[in-house]
């Protein structure tokens, strides 16, 4: 007697947003020990910070700030940070990352943890440091000095970010998927995927040797990764007033169309 002939397995295309990946299992953050103890330079040059623990407490323990004089534009400043050490409130960053908020009246700005690197952000606003007569602005990655990187793991970096880019695609179809039916956050994950390449590229087009190594975009597509298992884990949590406005912008649309 013939056997049946089994039948094709059916290829999973991966498409645009890439296949999905199995069962999701929340990325672990990057713990505060990947950082302690090391000089983290902003861009990979210029201003730089270091941390330190006092007991179970992060903290700063160094913090040099580079930018532009404010009575002569152009001209370098560079400014040594006095007061050390400078203490670090916990935040809650709702997107799976360590935050906290630095304790710098001067120019106070928030980090997300990264594995051996620290985000910062300051809502696209540079500080004025009067007494030093500077004008700095710390947003952006701070991580690996450009002496540090090693041309014989180029290679290797690139090979990384690679593979952490095919796990992005395959988690943000896996949530897409579970919110198809729901067209406001079904919008949201999409505009919020769409927005991060565009992102990445701008937070790293000055980071030392980015073509080289593609080091800041790593770091950052794995902070992605993280963002991602959190809102497969926890559901997809909805920016303050985001529904509001995107009625405002739908009914602007419609309008317009009459």
């Amino acid at each position: 007697m013939t056997s049946p002939t089994p039948k094709p397995k059916k290829k999973v295309s991966s498409g645009e947003m890439g296949a999905a990946r199995g069962p999701i299992v929340m990325p672990k953050a990057p713990s505060e020990d990947t950082i302690v103890g090391k000089t983290l330079k902003l861009d990979g040059a210029g201003s730089a910070i270091e941390f330190s623990r006092a007991g179970t407490e992060l903290q700063v323990a160094k913090l040099t700030l580079s930018g532009d004089r404010l009575s002569r534009s152009g001209e370098e400043c560079r400014v040594d940070v006095a007061g050390m050490p400078l203490k670090l409130t916990p935040q809650n960053s709702g997107s799976g990352l360590r935050r906290y908020q630095i304790n710098f009246p001067a120019c106070p700005f928030t980090l997300d943890v990264l594995d051996g690197a620290v985000l910062v952000t300051n809502e696209g606003k540079a500080c004025e440091i009067k007494v030093a007569d500077c004008r700095a602005d710390p947003s952006g990655l701070w991580g690996m000095a450009e002496s540090e990187f090693d041309p014989k793991k180029a290679e290797e970096m690139l090979g990384a970010r690679a593979k952490v880019e095919k796990n992005v695609r395959a988690d943000f179809r896996e949530l897409y998927q579970r919110n198809s039916k729901d067209k406001l956050v079904r919008n949201f994950v999409v505009k919020e995927q769409a927005g991060f390449s565009s992102w990445r590229e701008e937070v790293c087009r000055n980071y030392a040797k980015e073509s080289d190594f593609g080091y800041c975009a790593l770091r950052l597509t794995e902070a992605r990764t993280i963002v991602l298992g959190a809102q497969l884990a926890g559901g997809v949590k909805l920016p303050e007033g985001y529904a509001e406005a995107a009625a405002a912008e739908e009914a602007a649309a419609k309008t317009k169309k009459k």
